[in-house]
């Protein structure tokens, strides 16, 4: 298996022999590109193929021609740009085994609505980036309504109308009572409608006190729509900024196993740093390690800190031991646990 290293900007390419799954680095139009989780493609062929089937779009959009064009069971791509510099480094993340992932089947029926709820629904529609952007401002503690940022400077920044944002985020601060809390779970589960369960995830964001709300949060990131997936996600990552009351993550096992198996990549940071920040219990955090080890094995190898930063630190709360960098150390750990 050949690997590239980008070193002070160059590329040096020299051969070694690797475990598959090992994290593979070759240089990019705008900067290196690191491929993680690869099994059967080399990173090379894999750039060349990306490069044909998708020419002049950028190397960090590619995930959607690796899963329709390319064969692929599910992929992430993530570029983190080096500022003022104009260079781009770009994470590819490829799954291609299929039963590595398990998206949730979105439910089939109409669930009924309040009129509060089914009058916000016909003010945002189908406005994913409104939803988006509500998704950065609710997220909040204990039922408290808490603004992480300015809603008209999110807004702004996700090109969504400020005055529906409003409404919406005014709605949201509204469904705080008990059977806002059934519904929205109730919604998140067996509605068909993505965008009712999108407006539910929002709302579970007044109910962080309870576990319930949580699962029903890391099972909306593998929702059969991205669009549900993609609110999921903006909420995590700013309540992943804080510290939370321990959580009981026994009720979400499905959906976590799903998710540090490979189902949906971009959600898979995001999740362990929630489930840091909620103080996840090892034995559990163990349990589930044991039985999906690769994936979080692939990003805990990643060259790239900020990918891999997330798994190290998951493994050391979890197994309480600390091999750094070392994978075959991990993976010796976690073959002594299952023994």
């Amino acid at each position: 298996m050949k690997i590239l290293h980008a070193v002070s900007g160059l590329a040096v390419l020299f051969a070694m022999t690797a475990p598959q799954g090992t994290a593979q680095v070759i240089p990019g139009p705008r900067g290196p590109v690191e491929f993680i989780g690869l099994q059967d493609w080399e990173a090379q062929d894999l750039f060349d193929a990306i490069q044909q089937v998708n020419p002049g779009r950028p190397f960090s959009a590619c995930a959607v021609a690796m899963k329709e064009q390319l064969g692929f069971a599910d992929a992430g791509a993530f570029g983190v740009s080096n500022v003022g510099s104009g260079r781009l480094y770009t994470v590819v993340v490829g799954v291609e085994d299929s039963t590595r992932v398990r998206y949730r089947v979105r439910g089939s029926e109409t669930v009924a609505l309040p009129e509060s709820w089914q009058e916000v629904k016909a003010v945002v529609g189908e406005d994913v980036r409104t939803l988006r952007a509500a998704a950065r401002a609710v997220p909040s503690r204990g039922g408290i309504f808490r603004l992480f940022n300015s809603p008209r400077r999110v807004a702004r920044r996700e090109g969504a109308d400020p005055e529906t944002l409003d409404q919406l985020l005014d709605f949201v601060k509204r469904a705080d009572g008990e059977a806002d809390h059934r519904l929205a779970r109730n919604v998140l589960e067996r509605d068909a409608s993505w965008s009712s369960r999108a407006i539910a995830a929002l709302v579970l964001s007044n109910f962080l006190a309870e576990d319930t709300s949580w699962h029903g949060l890391v099972g909306a990131v593998i929702d059969e729509d991205p669009q549900v997936s993609s609110v999921a996600l903006y909420m995590m990552e700013q309540l992943a900024r804080k510290g939370w009351d321990p959580v009981d993550w026994s009720g979400a096992r499905d959906p976590l196993l799903a998710i540090l198996g490979g189902t949906n990549p971009r959600g898979f940071r995001h999740t362990l740093r929630i489930l840091l920040a909620t103080d996840i219990d090892p034995e559990f955090g163990q349990r589930l390690v044991r039985e999906n080890p690769d994936f979080l094995l692939a990003h805990a190898g990643a060259q790239h800190a900020r990918t891999r930063e997330p798994a190290l630190a998951f493994l050391q709360a979890v197994s309480g031991e600390d091999f750094g960098t070392d994978v075959e150390a991990w993976r010796a750990w976690i073959d002594g646990e299952r023994g």
